[in-house]
């Protein structure tokens, strides 16, 4: 045991004990590296931790490009689903989307990650179910996404997932929906977990158009134009917003802030103008 090792490292020792899966000894033993003393009577404890680590990682099989799943971000957002084994992943992912995994009262029944898509009021919303292994090459997939749902049938089953959300770093916002939740309400609750408005843009003298432009919450008619072109931006004379504005119609320049729902038509100046 190295001399004056911190309670980081302890813990993570601790749990390389209970460890019972190959992704939970390869977790607490890079916690353990990352946190061992780096003086030289821990010399020999590193070393060792490290060909332990080595020696394990070599038993993980190599997906093509290595040590990951990758699943390119479909539509405006990405939200995976977390949950333990039998918590109702799967029935979720197929009531929510257009998926059909395979439902099964087996344990861990889903191997890989299954994927579908939420249409929310004419934003796409990726929803991708991650298996309950927790295997690092399927978590990193939810390390990179917009949010998630947590999912759980009883209070331990939450404490659990969220030991397991914070041990893999996972930063992304996130909900807690418990099992038979109303679908409605998890649709609403994802929407506004991503922190997301929904933008109509318009041609002049001409209806809105149906599929709304997707920003972050607090984007302003700047960041509406850059979106849609950069000459809308670069050429921008002024615009209407009808919605939250004062009165609709109302005439406003790049730095409006805009919201949820609101109706932006950008006019740009002509080249007489120049």
């Amino acid at each position: 045991m190295p001399l004056n090792a911190t309670y980081e490292f302890f813990k993570a020792e601790e749990e390389l004990a209970k460890a019972k899966t190959r992704e939970q000894k390869i977790f607490a033993l890079e916690e353990m590296i990352r946190t061992c003393p780096k003086h030289k009577s821990a010399e020999n404890m590193l070393s060792d931790l490290k060909s332990k680590l080595a020696k394990l990682k070599k038993t993980v099989p190599k997906k093509a490009g290595g040590r990951i799943t990758t699943i390119p971000k479909e539509g405006d957002a990405q939200i995976c689903i977390l949950g333990l084994t039998q918590s109702g992943k799967s029935t979720l992912l197929s009531k929510l989307t257009n998926a059909k995994p395979k439902i099964s009262s087996v344990p861990y029944t889903t191997t890989k990650p299954e994927i579908g898509t939420i249409d929310y009021h004419g934003v796409k919303i990726q929803i991708i179910e991650i298996p309950s292994t927790f295997e690092s090459v399927h978590m990193n997939v939810a390390q990179g996404s917009n949010g998630i749902i947590a999912l759980y049938n009883k209070k331990s089953e939450l404490e659990e997932l969220q030991k397991i959300i914070a041990k893999f770093r996972i930063r992304a916002p996130s909900i807690k929906i418990q099992r038979n939740t109303n679908i409605s309400t998890i649709r609403e609750d994802t929407w506004n977990l991503l922190g997301m408005i929904k933008i109509f843009t318009k041609q002049p003298g001409k209806p809105a158009e149906k599929k709304p432009l997707v920003l972050w919450k607090g984007a302003n008619v700047g960041d509406a134009a850059k979106d849609l072109h950069k000459d809308f931006y670069d050429f921008f004379k002024f615009a209407r917003v009808w919605g939250k504005s004062k009165y609709p119609g109302q005439v406003v320049g790049l730095n409006y802030k805009l919201s949820d729902e609101d109706t932006v038509e950008i006019h740009i100046k002509t080249k007489s103008s120049f």
